[in-house]
């Protein structure tokens, strides 16, 4: 019977890890979140992964609301969340959410990736992020064997104080405001009017006025927008004027196309 993997990925580090696992895996359909979370979701799969970044030691919101709509399967599910800094009890969130739609996640695993949240940092140096792959692809093949027997786990978290200080509490008061967070988005003089921001942006909160970028305010701060544009154009505030981007260095941005 079939696999299938569904995966929310801005920059690609999602993504990167959705392939590889799916590679492994073998016969595994890789499904968009973004393209399918207001659709009737298919479950009729023998595993379901979910992979997905953590943004602010918690859920991204169309993460949350795509989980929502997960109901009453009895496929073996896993789920992966890449992250920066810390995963927090991110992978708890989503335990949660699928055992009060009466499905099990039987597995969740976090993997480090290089962090592109270009408003605190710029990219890491190639040679960090080089190390950083090499970790995660050797995680991946422990996930897929892991995954391949149907085993279970405790979803992996970092400790309890800074679960309930990062992924509860500043979650919790943080992410409402995660749409808004788009009004300090802005195109400066480099901008060409390509259109690659509003194609590229998973919540369609991107639309192009006289050939310039406008931000809708249901935004999901993936950052794809700013680390995809080809001129890096698009800034948020005045902290990334002189940031490095990143995104996963063997993807292009074809491959986050929504439009």
């Amino acid at each position: 019977m079939k696999n299938s993997i569904y995966y929310f990925s801005g920059t690609g580090n999602s993504l990167k890890i959705a392939q590889d696992l799916a590679s492994e895996l073998g016969n595994t359909e890789l499904i968009s979140i973004a393209k399918s979370v207001n659709s009737k979701l298919n479950l009729d799969f023998d595993i379901i992964g979910i992979v997905f970044p953590v943004y602010m030691w918690g859920l991204p919101l169309i993460v949350r609301d795509f989980l929502k709509n997960v109901k009453n399967s009895k496929s073996y599910f896993f789920a992966v969340a890449t992250y920066g800094g810390l995963p927090g009890s991110t992978l708890d969130q989503a335990v949660e959410i699928l055992k009060s739609n009466g499905v099990k996640l039987s597995a969740g695993f976090a993997v480090r990736m290089p962090g592109n949240y270009t408003p605190m940092y710029g990219a890491f140096p190639l040679s960090k992020q080089n190390r950083f792959f090499k970790k995660a692809a050797e995680k991946v093949k422990i996930i897929a064997e892991y995954v391949k027997l149907k085993k279970e786990n405790k979803a992996e978290k970092s400790l309890p104080f800074i679960n309930w200080l990062l992924s509860k509490k500043f979650y919790n008061f943080a992410s409402p405001h995660i749409p808004e967070m788009d009004k300090n988005f802005w195109a400066d003089e480099k901008c060409t009017g390509c259109g690659i921001c509003y194609r590229i942006c998973p919540a369609a909160n991107i639309k192009l006025v006289n050939g310039r970028p406008v931000w809708l305010h249901k935004c999901q701060q993936c950052m794809g927008c700013l680390q995809w544009c080809p001129v890096e154009a698009i800034q948020y505030k005045k902290n990334t004027v002189m940031r490095k981007r990143y995104h996963h260095p063997q993807l292009k941005a074809e491959d986050f196309f929504m439009r």
